[in-house]
C-alpha cells in the first residue's frame, strides 16, 4: 500500500537548496528528507524507501560536506548502487544537477534515471512537475497541497 503522503528524498549537499526544497514539497502536501552527501544517501534510501528520489551528481563522500571531496561521479555511483539493491531499483530516480553534458545525461538514464533536470534551467515548479509525473506513472496518490497557512474549515 502506498504512503500518504508520498515521500521524496533528496541527496544534495548544499543546506540552502534542501531547505528551500523542504519547504517547497511539504507545502504541496509532500513528506521530505534529505541527505547532504553520497554516504548519508546510501544509509537512508534503503532505510526509509523513498517513493521518489531526487539526486543530485555533484556530492561529498563523507557525511560533512568539504569542498575537496566533491566528485560528480558519486551521484552516478549512489544511482548505481540504488538500481542493484533489490530492495531499492524499483525506486523512481529523477537526477537535479548542474552538469549538462549529453555523455553525463546518457549515462544516468542508462542507469535507470527516470529523468534529467538541470537546475540552472528550471524552477522548484518543474521538480514538481516532474516528480508528480513519475508517481502517477506508478498509480501512487498526489497529495493535497497544504499551502503555507491552511484555511480552517
Amino acid at each position: 500500500m502506498p504512503r500518504n503522503p508520498p515521500l521524496i528524498l533528496y541527496v544534495e549537499d548544499d543546506g540552502m537548496l534542501l531547505t528551500m526544497y523542504e519547504q517547497f514539497f511539504t507545502i504541496h502536501g509532500f513528506s521530505f528528507a534529505g541527505a547532504a552527501s553520497f554516504t548519508a544517501g546510501m544509509e537512508m534510501i534503503p532505510a526509509q524507501l523513498p517513493d521518489v528520489v531526487l539526486l543530485d551528481l555533484l556530492l561529498p563522500n563523507m557525511t560533512t560536506p568539504i569542498p575537496e571531496h566533491v566528485n560528480h561521479h558519486l551521484g552516478l555511483q549512489l544511482l548505481e548502487e540504488i538500481k542493484k539493491n533489490p530492495k531499492t531499483k524499483g525506486i523512481p530516480v529523477i537526477i537535479l544537477s548542474n552538469i549538462d553534458e549529453a555523455s553525463v545525461v546518457r549515462n544516468a538514464k542508462e542507469l535507470g534515471a527516470e529523468n534529467f533536470l538541470v537546475k540552472a534551467k528550471i524552477v522548484p515548479k518543474d521538480t514538481l512537475a516532474a516528480v508528480k509525473k513519475v508517481l502517477q506513472k506508478r498509480n501512487i496518490p498526489l497529495p493535497e497541497k497544504r499551502g503555507p497557512n491552511p484555511q480552517k474549515p
